[in-house]
């Protein structure tokens, strides 16, 4: 696979994350309205939160892609890289608390305090996201030492690991009655490296032409195999407790969804290595700029929410939502090229404003 092929897998992959991630934070303003409505279509939403859950492992796998064929960084660069990450937490935190104040009319009841409470709680969802991009850059030389060293046994071996012990034993504890469906955040952790690893790894021309058409019918065979039992399972909780608000907690999902984005990633992969050679990749483009996009789409959120208070009534709060949703991407994503050409903002945050580094790689990435 070429840097312009592995690029577009990236772009694509990145998107469709961020659509996600973005769709799943609009709460009960749109996805999560289902949790209010009867349960006679309780499937429907239940599958859709399912989906939505897949975000921000997609996003891990975009990461891993890109990041784990650049070269090396060192430990100063990655010490810096870490250092701008918490500051663009910080900064992006600090915005949305003078936003929220403002947005309720009062601004004079700005306290450190409440900013490190805004900081640490909200948005939830941003803020996990954000928080495991900052735990990916901490581990990233060890995870640059197991892309480009480790046999096919103990790729297969991670992957089995991933499935029966993160994604199959919460759901056999459940039933067994041990414990609720929970993952620690040792777990969560080792999901994070595993979806990053998977995505470097399932970039790899060799690997994509050893899977044939029937291993990717099979693939979606057992992605909708997995769909079912996060449906099923949540649905099985919700009617034992009679309680139809648990479909918006979700506490689960994302410790089943290996097989679904690998399989996105390799579909998508496939498709886009056996299309014609395309244009070159633009030097400033979207996959360099989606932790910035992922940043101030979270500040657009509130103030574009007028999209969905104007759409709702005429045609609901599902599509009226994929528009607040899609009208955030686009209108971060050209603020974020927009600002990138004012210079001295250059250095401010890694892949917001600056950087010029080649996207995806050679086939063979170098090996550090």
């Amino acid at each position: 696979m070429n840097h312009q092929q592995a690029y577009r897998v990236q772009r694509l992959i990145l998107i469709i994350a961020l659509m996600l991630i973005l769709f799943g934070d609009t709460g009960m303003n749109a996805v999560f309205s289902f949790s209010h409505q009867p349960q006679s279509i309780w499937f429907y939403p239940q599958l859709v939160v399912a989906l939505i859950t897949a975000g921000p492992n997609l996003l891990l796998m975009a990461l891993g892609a890109y990041q784990l064929r650049r070269t090396a960084l060192t430990v100063p660069q990655l010490i810096r890289r870490v250092l701008w990450i918490m500051g663009g937490i910080t900064l992006f935190s600090l915005a949305f608390y003078l936003e929220d104040l403002v947005t309720q009319g009062s601004l004079t009841s700005f306290n450190i305090a409440g900013f490190f409470t805004a900081l640490a709680q909200a948005p939830v969802g941003f803020y996990d996201i954000l928080y495991e991009l900052l735990g990916f850059f901490v581990t990233l030389p060890l995870l640059r030492v197991i892309a480009h060293h480790a046999s096919l046994a103990i790729q297969q071996y991670l992957f089995w690991a991933e499935l029966v012990f993160i994604g199959m034993v919460p759901i056999l504890v459940y039933f067994t009655g041990l414990t609720t469906i929970s993952v620690n955040p040792p777990l969560a952790i080792t999901a994070g490296c595993f979806f990053a690893l998977m995505g470097y790894w399932l970039s790899q021309t060799e690997v994509l032409h050893r899977i044939t058409r029937e291993h990717l019918l099979v693939a979606w065979l057992l992605t909708c195999g997995c769909y079912a039992v996060m449906v099923s399972v949540t649905m099985y909780q919700v009617n034992l407790e009679k309680n139809f608000d648990l479909i918006s907690s979700q506490p689960f999902a994302q410790t089943f969804q290996a097989i679904p984005c690998l399989t996105l990633w390799v579909t998508i992969a496939t498709w886009i290595m056996n299309r014609p050679r395309s244009k070159a990749v633009r030097r400033h483009n979207f996959v360099q700029t989606g932790y910035g996009d992922l940043l101030v789409a979270g500040l657009l959120m509130a103030p574009f929410m007028v999209i969905n208070r104007l759409l709702t009534p005429i045609i609901g709060a599902w599509w009226s939502g994929w528009l607040w949703t899609s009208a955030v991407l686009i209108v971060s994503v050209e603020l974020v090229w927009l600002l990138r050409h004012v210079r001295w903002l250059q250095r401010l945050l890694p892949d917001l404003f600056g950087g010029s580094q080649s996207i995806g790689g050679s086939v063979n990435a170098q090996k550090n």
